[in-house]
């Protein structure tokens, strides 16, 4: 058997990295979210999930419930890639990397009056007005795909949704300077509302990998049915290659090899096409939002497993 498909030498490897993380005390956690502010920052998880459905985990708190932040920013772009093609999609939002910070103002005036990319706040901001329907529709849209995508009924937190819309002025900044260009159109308070529900669903971190492991596996879950298309999977990954991580995706991408999407609350999820998916959970961010330990984690994966994307696969 291929050690990289062997459980026990995949858990072994993830020990080491979760053991080689956790004295690594730098960053903090994201208070301007207040609720984010109260969670333990000492918490350090991780997950790998084969396309097979062998999923392994280690850390502390594997039964702990953390949001989801900006990695769900993927559930909202693949739904809309898969219900309007992406051509349509594409047509809404750009796809270059920003360069910039995930609230950054200035991307808008750098690429305006269209935000560069569907993973940046003000990408998905746009894209959250695209979602079809009222307000009460949208919201059911939103619960529809994350737990499609996640293949459980995840829970959402109510109190995160209200800490979320209690401090969003800048997210407000960059909704109305996308209604001033018209790239919004409506009430922005009712945009905003599936944008910050989405970031309030929380998961445990094996419940994460799920996703990684499907974009790995080209959209087909472990029992074969496929739940991405493979042109929206395949165009998913390339942009988080690029622009998952934000102001560091280049370097990230240089070291691991693994397309990611991070998280404000501490979560990155990384992809190991056709191999599997990873997800790491540590709430301690530097200053591009992104887990210190979490980094450390995948890095240490992905150069033990070899699942850089540029290394022939045997």
């Amino acid at each position: 058997m291929n050690k990289i498909q062997n459980t026990e030498y995949l858990t072994q490897i993830l020990e080491q990295a979760v053991a080689k993380a956790l004295p690594n005390k730098t960053g903090s956690v994201a208070d301007y979210i207040p609720e984010l502010r109260n969670v333990d920052p000492e918490i350090l998880s991780a997950s790998i999930a084969l396309s097979d459905g062998t999923t392994i985990a280690r850390g502390d708190h594997l039964d702990f419930n953390f949001t989801l932040q900006s990695v769900s920013k993927l559930v909202l772009l693949i739904g809309l890639m898969e219900e309007f093609g992406s051509d349509t999609v594409f047509s809404w939002i750009n796809a270059e990397p920003s360069g910039l910070p995930f609230a950054a103002i200035g991307d808008l005036d750098r690429y305006g009056p269209v935000p560069s990319n569907p993973l940046i706040n003000a990408g998905a901001i746009c894209l959250s007005g695209r979602i079809p329907g009222k307000t009460e529709q949208q919201l059911a849209w939103v619960k529809k795909w994350i737990n499609t995508l996640f293949a459980a009924d995840l829970e959402f937190s109510q109190q995160v949704y209200e800490s979320e819309f209690d401090s969003a002025d800048r997210n407000r900044s960059l909704a109305y300077l996308m209604k001033s260009t018209g790239v919004l159109k409506g009430d922005v308070e009712e945009i905003l509302k599936p944008y910050f529900s989405l970031c309030s669903y929380t998961a445990t971190i094996k419940q994460v990998a799920y996703l990684p492991m499907l974009l790995a596996n080209g959209g087909i879950a472990p029992d074969g049915k496929r739940i991405i298309s493979e042109i929206t999977s395949n165009q998913v990954v390339s942009i988080m290659a690029t622009c998952g991580l934000y102001n560091e995706s280049g370097m990230h991408l240089v070291q691991t090899g693994l397309p990611a999407k991070s998280g404000i609350s501490g979560v990155i999820i990384a992809v190991g096409v056709g191999r599997g998916g990873i997800a790491a959970f540590s709430p301690r961010v530097n200053s591009k939002g992104t887990s210190l330990r979490g980094h450390i984690v995948i890095n240490e994966l992905a150069q033990q497993l070899d699942w850089h994307f540029a290394a022939p696969r045997e």
